[in-house]
């Protein structure tokens, strides 16, 4: 094997005999719909070149052939960049591969019916075969006049000649003649690395590159700028295929097979080039694959070594590039890198030597954690206190980068533990001032967000601490992960950590909460516990929900309304009263009852609840009766006229109701409410009524014995008890 080789993967290894490389298999499937147009281009494309064997070229069937397939390829390719035949062999023989239609190759089967497949890609192969072809590539700026005279080209019968390379040599010879620079190919002759055991598309690219920069030379008329654009086209359209970061790893590793007899590069300037041509994403994650293949070399030799010295060379390289990019290189990176030497702490520009040197000042800080904590909860204003406090302040945002949450939850409450005693609270106050800032950029809020999803119960309260810590700048953040979670628990920390901020932070989600939360106790939940932070600015936000389309919430805005304004609030009760759902006409009259409320719509609802006079007239639910005589029970607190109307109202409520008619005289009077509400009524009764009670009271008493009797004999009792104190007094 040679310098830079390295094991294939399982499934690709290219076989150490000439021959197409081994492709690894693909799946049996029926062709898609999304396929259609490649399979007629592809269909199309074999007729051309069979019936163009057939004819001259200006045959009216060559001509035919011909006419509709460039529209067909222009189709195609779309916004590709090429599009590649590949002859490759495979378990059961040989197969045809198109490559750059899809992130994956697909075979002439998986795009073509069965039969079709069957019938043409032995006459498909048969072309491959008689100019020693492995591959060619279409580029998206191919010309009409190129195609047509590719296509004639491939249709031509072979010639014998000396040897067994002169059919490349013609082929070559003849793309040259008819200017034809935008189709690449790849014969058997030009196949690299055959005693490497390289993956199969590793091995095409390698072979492809090499073949194309050698045709260089041949551009004699083109100018050094010309000759380096098209040395930048060749390398792009080679590496763009080579996307993952262990094909472009063993990619660069063997730059060495390119560089072999081109007079135009040396093997580190097709390293540099190919490095050069690296897409921004594909930077870092090539980085990491190959820092994996350092260790794998490391671990099987001791001491230095070719293998050694090139992975280095090329990882340096890698690195170069990303600065001179502006990349950000990731801190395990970083020290990885400056672990294996690959670079040192002096080579690296002051902002990156300042990320090392905060990640080791953290290291060191984790090491005596305890002691540091410790320290910080008896921290004084002296030098030492100052240099603690500094270091806190460096290390904190490194913590948070980590998401080692135990630790800053630890310090966060060393710092608040500590703050209460007078003599340290200025600095330590500052000090949280520090960390606040520091730890309101964007990065660190997203990842904490993020992992709310991820923790257990334990860490999503460090996460809530964390996140409340930072305030105002963590709020939208939170706000849209409530909004985007399917997870409960998720919801339920990001509105605990928004309460915990407080105002600012709620106002903004209270208006977004419609429409982000479907789950009507989440909804009642969070009205609830904004109210209970007793911040009157909450109220016009909580307020809209007395509209909500579910009852439980529009109950719940009532309760949050009485929290925040209490009595302020009447005018929202008042017309909650005449809300449909009669659970939330019940939360309206406890709030008017907690308010004491003597507004003439409360007093003309608690009189059309209670007399019930006209048996056809609407009966209100028992519930809201029940809240009633507990509303009028406080009305006898205030002046001897509202617990006179009280008493009128509670006994009219307790006489039967008369029939009309003859018979209605014949009848006894029925009740007006049930046993339920009329014991309710005469609990009232004992707490506002007076001697005029007693005797219906007492009548009750002796007549019924059910609930209401007791009732009413405990009623009565209170009356007299409290005649009988007035009268003392």
């Amino acid at each position: 094997m040679g310098t830079g080789a390295i094991p294939p993967e399982e499934g690709s290894v290219m076989d150490a005999t000439a021959g197409p490389p081994t492709a690894p298999p693909t799946a049996s499937v029926a062709p898609r719909p999304e396929h259609g147009a490649l399979a007629q281009f592809m269909l199309s494309l074999i007729k051309a070149m069979i019936q163009t064997g057939y004819y001259a070229a200006d045959h009216p069937e060559a001509k035919k052939a011909l006419s509709s397939l460039y529209r067909e390829f222009r189709q195609v390719i779309g916004d590709r960049s090429e599009l590649t035949c590949l002859l490759a062999g495979t378990q059961s023989g040989r197969a045809i591969l198109i490559d750059g239609y899809e992130a994956t190759p697909l075979s002439l089967d998986q795009v073509m019916m069965k039969g079709m497949a069957q019938l043409f890609t032995p006459k498909f192969t048969e072309f491959f075969d008689r100019w020693a072809l492995l591959s060619f590539s279409l580029k998206a700026d191919l010309t009409a006049e190129e195609f047509q005279a590719f296509v004639e080209l491939m249709a031509q019968l072979p010639v014998a000649g000396p040897d067994t390379g002169h059919e490349r040599q013609r082929l070559t010879q003849a793309l040259l003649d008819h200017h034809i620079l935008h189709i690449s190919t790849v014969f058997n002759d030009d196949l690299v690395g055959r005693e490497r055991r390289l993956s199969w598309r590793v091995q095409m690219a390698l072979s492809r590159l090499r073949r194309d920069l050698r045709m260089l030379p041949l551009y004699q008329r083109a100018t050094p700028e010309q000759l380096r654009r098209i040395k930048i086209q060749i390398i792009d359209d080679v590496v763009r295929p080579v996307r993952a970061p262990e094909l472009l790893t063993e990619f660069l590793l063997n730059c060495d097979l390119v560089a072999a007899d081109i007079a135009v590069l040396e093997e580190t300037q097709v390293e540099r080039e190919v490095m050069a041509r690296l897409s921004k994403e594909m930077l870092p994650l090539t980085l990491r694959q190959f820092l994996k293949d350092l260790d794998r070399v490391a671990a099987t030799r001791e001491g230095p070594s070719p293998e050694m010295t090139r992975r280095l060379d090329i990882l340096r390289g890698i690195v170069e590039r990303l600065r001179a990019e502006g990349c950000a290189i990731e801190h395990d990176l970083l020290e990885s890198l400056l672990e294996r030497q690959v670079v040192s702490l002096e080579d690296l520009p002051p902002d990156l030597r300042r990320t090392v040197e905060t990640s080791r000042l953290t290291e060191a800080f984790l090491a005596a954690k305890d002691a540091h904590l410790a320290a910080l909860g008896r921290i004084a204003a002296d030098a030492a206190g100052t240099r603690l406090a500094a270091l806190v302040s460096q290390v904190f945002p490194e913590l948070l980068r980590r998401r080692d949450y135990q630790v800053v939850a630890e310090l966060l409450r060393a710092i608040r533990e500590g703050a209460r005693d007078p003599a340290t609270s200025p600095l330590l106050e500052r000090l949280a001032a520090q960390l606040r800032q520091a730890a309101a950029d964007e990065q660190s809020i997203a990842g904490a967000i993020e992992d709310l999803g991820r923790q257990d119960k334990a860490g999503r309260s460090r996460l809530v601490e964390i996140l409340a810590f930072i305030g105002d700048a963590a709020g939208p953040g939170l706000v849209e992960a409530y909004a985007t979670s399917d997870n409960r628990s998720v919801r339920v920390d990001a509105f605990e950590a928004l309460r915990q901020i407080g105002v600012c932070a709620l106002n903004p989600f209270l208006a977004r909460l419609p429409d982000i939360e479907r789950e009507w106790p989440m909804i009642c939940h969070a009205l609830l516990a904004a109210a209970d932070l007793g911040d009157t600015s909450l109220a016009q936000a909580i307020a809209k929900f007395l509209h909500h389309p579910h009852a439980h919430v529009r109950q719940a805005a009532l309760t949050a309304c009485f929290k925040l304004e209490g009595a302020r609030a009447e005018p929202r009760f008042l017309e909650a009263l005449r809300d449909r759902d009669a659970a939330v006409r019940q939360a309206a009259v406890e709030c008017l009852g907690r308010a004491q409320s003597r507004h003439a719509q409360t007093l003309e609802f608690y009189a059309r609840c209670l007399d019930l006079a006209d048996p056809a007239a609407p009966r209100e639910d028992d519930a809201v009766l029940l809240q009633v005589c507990q509303a009028m029970a406080s009305l006898g607190g205030r002046s001897p006229e509202e617990a006179s109307r009280a008493e009128a109202m509670l006994l009219a409520a307790m006489q039967p109701s008369e029939q009309k008619g003859l018979l209605g005289r014949l009848k006894k009077g029925h009740h007006r409410h049930s046993d339920k509400v009329r014991a309710s009524l005469c609990k009232t009764l004992g707490t506002v009524g007076t001697a005029r009670a007693v005797g219906l009271l007492g009548h009750m008493a002796a007549t019924e014995r059910s609930q209401v009797g007791e009732a009413a004999r405990a009623a009565a009792r209170q009356i007299q008890e409290r005649a009988s104190r007035s009268a003392t007094v």
